[in-house]
């Protein structure tokens, strides 16, 4: 799956598309400049051209090698960014560019709207891209192992063997160790300086669920002087990152899209049901004791403290029931042991 994407392409063309044509020398001056008060103009175009109705913008601030940027949200997070405007973003061959950035959140919002099959939405973006001669600059490609079947060690083993040698020569690697407190260990092989970088890590464990089997291994690919990233990589990425990494062949058959939320959001409510625990489990003690243990009196104590919303990582109300089996599964106090104490 795409994990994370970003890519350069012609404005002018976007903008002729997007029936500005007559506008187009006025707006490119007013963005080399400081003003830049067709930036949310532009932004709203661009937004409209690749992701009609899906993010919100942000306000137009000051960039860096772009003059403009415009960050994408969705429910008030950040998933990508637009960037365009300054002299420097002129191609050799003349082309006013932009560029457009989306977080591994904005790939699966994407993929996800309007209920089309992903390798469609992938598609339409690719063929969207292509039409206004894009170039991706980076591209992250994921596969999950749900089920710890290749977990870090795995892939440390592999590479003290030389699995991960390339052209004889071994890349540079380094390891953040939980050192056994279950918060998740991450493996890396090469460096973000270079073409590509491999990061194998216990994506279960990041998100909170300490007996989580889930691991992650993640792509890093960039555009380079000496090499492009094809738009072909949207459309089928499994083979890059088995391409780039042959160890790792065992891709194709671990990947399931549709546990990729789910295992998110369990983890989210096992983090979530720890925490409430840790803060308000005295509290929920003290009014099991002033109802006299008795769980009909407690459950109507709870529920007139209940708040008519949810919190973030819980979007919908049928999501709630992951919180069910987080607290089955989680360990829990009893009245007669706690004795007034977590």
């Amino acid at each position: 799956m795409i994990d994370w994407l970003a890519a350069s392409f012609d404005l002018l063309s976007l903008l002729q598309a997007r029936g500005l044509a007559d506008d187009v020398l006025a707006i490119l001056d007013d963005l080399n400049g400081t003003v830049g008060a067709c930036a949310s103009t532009v932004a709203a175009a661009l937004a409209d051209h690749f992701f009609p109705d899906l993010f919100d913008l942000g306000e137009p601030s000051r960039g860096r090698f772009y003059n403009w940027r415009v960050a994408l949200r969705a429910a008030g997070e950040h998933v990508g960014l637009l960037e365009f405007g300054g002299i420097n973003t002129i191609r050799q061959d003349g082309t006013y560019t932009a560029r457009l950035e989306l977080t591994g959140d904005g790939c699966r919002l994407y993929e996800a709207s309007n209920g089309s099959d992903h390798a469609q939405r992938w598609s339409l973006l690719a063929s969207l891209l292509g039409a206004l001669d894009a170039r991706l600059t980076r591209v992250d490609i994921a596969a999950d192992d749900f089920t710890g079947q290749y977990p870090v060690q795995w892939a440390i083993d592999r590479y003290n063997e030389g699995s991960f040698d390339r052209r004889g020569q071994r890349p540079k690697a380094r390891l953040i160790d939980d050192m056994g407190n279950r918060t998740g260990k991450t493996f890396y092989v090469g460096s973000r300086k270079s073409e590509q970088q491999l990061r194998v890590y216990e994506k279960g464990r990041e998100q909170g669920d300490p007996a989580s089997e889930w691991v992650r291994y993640e792509g890093e690919f960039h555009a380079s002087n000496r090499r492009e990233l094809p738009l072909d990589m949207l459309l089928d990425p499994a083979p890059y990152l088995v391409g780039a990494y042959p160890v790792l062949d065992f891709v194709g058959g671990i990947g399931e899209r549709l546990r990729i939320a789910t295992e998110k959001l369990l983890a989210n409510c096992v983090r979530a049901v720890a925490n409430f625990r840790r803060q308000y489990g005295p509290m929920v003690n003290a009014l099991l004791h002033a109802a006299g243990g008795d769980e009909a009196t407690l459950s109507r104590l709870v529920v007139g403290t209940a708040r008519n919303s949810l919190p973030p990582w819980c979007k919908r109300p049928e999501d709630a029931a992951q919180l069910l089996t987080a607290i089955l599964f989680a360990p829990v106090g009893h009245i007669d042991g706690q004795k007034g104490q977590e």
